[in-house]
């Protein structure tokens, strides 16, 4: 098999939660599954959940910052000074992303089963991001980007060194703020390519406002399902 299919960084395995037993039950059995638009998690009503700042990275980086101001003499022209400081950057990378997101190996167990109590062991989540790979492939859903990724809680903080463009864009779906640390999230994205998302976004602002909440619109998730029993899943017990 190419292994080359799928790009990223795999940990040799990690766990997925689930608060349904039938949906953990249709993860390991069937290979059907949910991946959530990245943009819907500023909308969950769980507020320990829901992080409005997702999907848009912020990071300080080292850098010359020039600052203005005013001498005690009015008459004369205001005075820059520029010093070494931290300047703030942010990603903006809109194409529509799909995220599977899981719990690395050093999860605390109690902390888990917050998240819920069907707990399933991915064995080897990159042949997991590869079956979603050919899945896509095979589907004609287009054409997707799959990457793994350990997810990095230092939104808004100092970076302590310079990072390239493509390394402050990846931050967009890769980063979290610190307050998320104890889930210890890997995920697996999906990416499609060739599209971005619209201003008209039903995610983008956060919160929804519809009255009937229970009618998700249609990108707020993407059903894979690979239709075999997965060998590489277990139960935890």
């Amino acid at each position: 098999m190419n292994t080359n299919k799928v790009c990223g960084e795999f940990p040799e395995y990690c766990y997925k939660a689930f608060k349904c037993k039938k949906h953990a039950e249709s993860f390991v059995d069937r290979g059907t599954f949910r991946m959530s638009c990245q943009l819907s998690y500023k909308a969950l009503e769980n507020e320990q959940l829901r992080d409005a700042t997702e999907g848009c990275g912020l990071i300080k980086v080292p850098g010359i910052v020039t600052y203005h101001g005013l001498t005690q003499d009015s008459a004369e022209k205001p005075i820059s000074i520029q010093k070494r400081d931290h300047i703030e950057k942010t990603g903006g990378l809109r194409n529509p992303r799909f995220c599977f997101c899981t719990c690395l190996p050093e999860v605390d167990r109690n902390h888990i089963k917050t998240l819920g109590k069907y707990i399933v062991k991915i064995n080897n989540p990159r042949k997991l991001a590869e079956d979603i790979n050919d899945y896509f492939a095979n589907n004609e859903q287009g054409k997707y980007s799959i990457e793994g990724c350990n997810v990095i809680y230092n939104k808004g903080q100092e970076s302590g060194k310079q990072l390239t463009t493509t390394e402050i864009v990846d931050l967009d779906y890769k980063q979290k703020p610190e307050r998320f640390r104890d889930n210890c999230e890997f995920r697996i994205v999906a990416m499609k390519l060739s599209k971005v998302c619209d201003g008209e976004c039903k995610f983008f602002d956060g919160p929804s406002e519809r009255d009937d909440k229970r009618d998700d619109p249609e990108c707020a998730y993407i059903k894979i399902e690979l239709g075999k029993k997965l060998d590489y899943l277990s139960f935890v017990t």
